[in-house]
């Protein structure tokens, strides 16, 4: 606990309404380890009201009131065990037992779930507080911050017997959250179907098991069935290395709003379509590395479906989103998917796209598939693996409301032409910042033996900022930064970033860069 000080403020009587309203003033400080803390000066007593609006804030107040310049130091980070206040230089202590039960839990909820445990050892009435904890955390770093147990085993079982300890002395109700990570499967089934009933029994809102890939755990759908008379009403499900079958005739998740699947090897297409048709108010989907998918479909009946995620589908090969309400768009998979829009998605402002490699299938999408199917789109990120002029088609005035783009270009190895990035700027007329980050690029700079290539000229009035990261003065990057210098005319800066200093001097020394105010290079 950090030391507080407290200085007397001898104040002086005066008639005059300036110095009177010095007398009630606030200032806020912090102390070393974070905890904030309030000085309120006033010259009458502070009501109680007022003091546990305070404690609601987590605040440390210190108030001096009255001529006698009684203190009182109320302390609400939960590593203070009593209030303190001075009155007429004598100390008097008022343990935390003298606040009401409901303010207490409000402190205690705030704290780690480890931390509001440990809080039981300082008295009687403190010793279930913890128990209506809204948030269970069961992770080695919350449950043994300080632990020196190794191996893997150990730590297995501590954490095992720590969780049912929790769950055994738990109220079991006002359950919010229940996270779990650990290398458990299905070894440890018993314990791991424990924290699953709890969450059901206890109203859980948010369950989340990040498990261990060897032997993956069952997850025991039967126990969110409502045909089985279950009173579930999660909102929230994250799984990973989590086995999930999903029996006929299911009527479980009917609550679900988010849900995350993560690293589902053994998930069935025809399962994972009917889960999907049970979740009718889900808002937010992320499925992430799914195999052996011949289409998966989101469907129009996710109405309210918003954010949609799909990463590291390899080996799915026709992708359908009809949802038509999504607003955010992530992909990210092999050149070899087929992704089919069967009608636009006006709603989509933001999209990011990524793919293995570039070939001329992924430039078509991007620069004709995108526009046509995301109407409204304002900001596109697009992660490619090289680039070629021939991959991208000339799709000029496509994205008319595309404002922002973010292109994360990688290619080591691969042939690229940066300057074909030129044919995704003529496609959005109303385009106003172009960010471009070059990853693993190793260059000869530019020495002007080979010929300097200008594409026609294409007037773009609305561009304010471009940035490149990593440049490194080669050919096309030089033709790619004189081009926009040269048809960007509402143009206010350039900051370029190079990757070492020879191709910092190349590009300062290069006269292919204008000498323009409007240019930084770093």
């Amino acid at each position: 606990m950090a030391e507080t000080i407290v200085y007397r403020r001898k104040r002086k009587r005066s008639k005059n309404p300036s110095d009177i309203a010095e007398d009630v003033r606030f200032k806020t400080l912090s102390t070393d380890n974070g905890h904030e803390k309030m000085i309120v000066y006033k010259r009458r007593n502070i009501t109680k009201m007022q003091i546990e609006d305070h404690l609601e804030a987590g605040r440390e107040v210190i108030m001096p009131t009255g001529e006698r310049h009684e203190r009182e130091i109320i302390s609400a980070n939960g590593k203070h065990g009593q209030i303190i206040g001075h009155k007429g230089g004598t100390l008097r202590g008022t343990q935390l037992n003298d606040l009401p039960e409901d303010i207490l839990c409000s402190i205690i909820s705030r704290l780690p779930l480890g931390d509001a445990v440990r809080t039981s050892i300082l008295s009687t009435k403190l010793r279930r507080i913890w128990a209506s904890h809204p948030n269970l955390t069961f992770t080695k770093r919350a449950m043994f911050p300080k632990s020196k147990i190794k191996g893997g085993e150990q730590i297995k079982f501590a954490l095992i017997e720590g969780m049912h300890a929790v769950l055994k002395q738990h109220r079991g109700n006002g359950v919010e959250r229940i996270f779990l990570q650990a290398l458990l499967d299905q070894s440890t089934s018993s314990a791991l179907n424990t924290c699953v009933k709890f969450a059901v029994t206890s109203g859980t809102t948010s369950l989340s098991l990040l498990l261990s890939p060897e032997r993956p755990y069952c997850f025991p759908t039967y126990l969110f069935d409502l045909q089985n008379g279950s009173r579930s009403v999660l909102e929230e499900l994250y799984l990973k290395y989590v086995s999930l079958r999903i029996p006929a005739g299911f009527t479980g998740f009917k609550h679900l709003k988010r849900l995350n699947l993560d690293c589902m090897y053994d998930i069935v297409a025809d399962e994972l379509q009917a889960l999907l048709k049970n979740c009718l108010l889900l808002e937010v989907l992320c499925i992430n590395v799914v195999y052996k998918f011949d289409k998966l479909v989101i469907s129009q009946a996710l109405s309210h479906l918003k954010y949609l995620s799909l990463t590291a589908c390899l080996g799915v090969k026709t992708i359908e989103v009809a949802a038509a309400n999504v607003e955010r768009f992530e992909y990210e998979g092999s050149s070899d998917n087929s992704i089919v829009f069967p009608q636009p998605l006006k709603n989509v402002k933001y999209a990011s796209v990524q793919w293995g490699a570039f070939n001329s299938h992924v430039g078509e999408f991007v620069l004709s598939v995108l526009p046509r199917s995301f109407p409204g789109l304002e900001t596109l990120v697009w992660k490619t693996y090289g680039v070629e002029m021939d991959g991208l088609p000339n799709c000029l005035g496509r994205f008319q409301c595309l404002k922002s783009v973010h292109i994360e270009l990688c290619a080591p190895v691969l042939a690229c032409d940066v300057l074909s990035l030129a044919a995704l700027l003529d496609a959005a007329p109303s385009l106003e910042s172009f960010f471009l980050k070059l990853i693993g690029f190793i260059n000869v700079p530019y020495s002007g033996i080979e010929e300097f290539r200008r594409l026609p000229s294409s007037p773009h009035h609305h561009i304010k900022s471009v940035g490149i990261k990593e440049f490194t003065c080669s050919r096309d990057q030089i033709e790619l930064v004189e081009y926009i210098l040269e048809n960007a005319t509402a143009l206010e800066h350039m900051i370029i970033k190079t990757k070492i200093g020879c191709y910092k001097d190349a590009a300062i020394h290069s006269p292919y860069i204008k000498k323009d105010k409007r240019v930084v290079i770093l």
